[in-house]
């Protein structure tokens, strides 16, 4: 077959009337420089430091050819209109073919084309040709595991994320932990769990966001970079919503507050926990977080809140900032669990349990 095969003749063009997927050719160069040379591209992929003309030129020449004609690794250019209004390159797409009929889904994107939703189109189109192909029946996505705008796309076109990998991937002198996931042919292309996204929400002090890689250095633990990907984590797998508290005016993170069991056999409820920097113990951080987290999670589907009929959190008897601040933010005391809180220094004391009912619930 390979004997057969002609580059870049042969090569399909896919589209799906935004963007197209092509042969490479030389007109890409120039393009592809830009994008392998951009911050991003370095930090994320495996392409040498520093990416010269001549290294373009090679890959357009003899490596995509060579995959296409050897089928080890089948390689679109993905065309799309750039904010100039130029229609032209705008990254990579293509099918890594492995064993047992499975092909590693790999790609990137120009960052004149980035934000534009172009990726998500372009491995659509690339996964769906793939599955026309006798080789492969399933394809897999190795995502490094703090490439957050990567794993969206590959999460909103159908995969399922089967967990994380440790040290898998060696990037610059360094192995990187990998997000793996799968999709197979006989599979929807829907995303498989929600992705939620925390909204921005705002107090005279304090606002509530995201969280961000570099919160890290704040939060103060051994390690703080993993403790933001684990919140960041949670969701995106779909299992909570997690928001930073940070000031209002310095965005300097002050603490953290959650919303978890949002799928238990109440869907209507959900459960409140948080922590507070050390610095904010006295302060009104929690009940101003508490109060607009509450306001949120009551407020209806239709209004842009999460529609929820009741609210719940759990206090240590002894935290009096948790139990002042639930309080003041409406939350009843309804029982105490007693000896149910295990103390820092290995002993137990009572747990107190509060909730709050939205009076508007239906």
């Amino acid at each position: 077959m390979s004997d057969l095969f002609t580059f870049p003749d042969d090569v399909p063009t896919l589209t799906d009337g935004t963007v197209t997927l092509r042969a490479h050719s030389l007109s890409d160069v120039d393009a592809m420089v830009e994008q392998c040379s951009d911050p991003e591209s370095i930090t994320w992929t495996r392409v040498p430091v520093p990416y010269k003309r001549e290294d373009a030129v090679r890959y357009i020449t003899e490596i995509v050819p060579a995959g296409w004609r050897n089928r080890t690794e089948l390689n679109f250019a993905i065309e799309g209109t750039h904010p100039d209004g130029v229609r032209r390159f705008s990254g990579s797409a293509s099918l890594r073919i492995g064993g047992n009929q499975s092909a590693e889904i790999i790609g990137g994107m120009h960052p004149a084309a980035r934000g534009q939703g172009f990726f998500y189109r372009a491995l659509k189109l690339v996964i769906d040709w793939g599955f026309t192909q006798p080789e492969i029946e399933v394809v897999i996505a190795n995502v490094n595991a703090t490439n957050w705008a990567s794993r969206r796309v590959i999460w909103a076109n159908g995969f399922t994320f089967s967990g994380t990998v440790p040290r898998f991937i060696p990037v610059r002198g360094e192995r990187k932990d990998i997000w793996f996931g799968t999709l197979r042919a006989e599979d929807s292309r829907e995303p498989k769990t929600a992705w939620h996204v925390p909204p921005m929400l705002e107090t005279d002090q304090l606002k509530l966001r995201p969280y961000r890689v570099s919160d890290a250095e704040r939060i103060g633990e051994p390690d703080g970079a993993a403790t933001v990907r684990r919140y960041m984590e949670a969701c995106a797998s779909g299992e909570q919503f997690v928001w930073c508290i940070a000031d209002l005016e310095t965005d300097e993170l002050l603490g953290r507050i959650q919303l978890s069991n949002l799928d238990g056999p109440d869907q209507t409820a959900a459960e409140v926990s948080y922590t507070l920097h050390p610095e904010q113990y006295g302060n009104d951080v929690l009940t101003d977080a508490l109060r607009v987290v509450t306001e949120w999670s009551f407020r209806p589907v239709g209004q842009e809140g999460l529609g929820k009929r009741r609210l719940s959190l759990t206090a240590a008897a002894s935290d009096k900032t948790s139990r002042y601040a639930a309080e003041q933010a409406g939350f009843q005391h309804v029982s105490t669990e007693p000896k149910a809180f295990a103390t820092a220094d290995g002993a137990f004391e009572d747990l107190l349990r509060y909730h709050r009912l939205n009076p508007d619930w239906r």
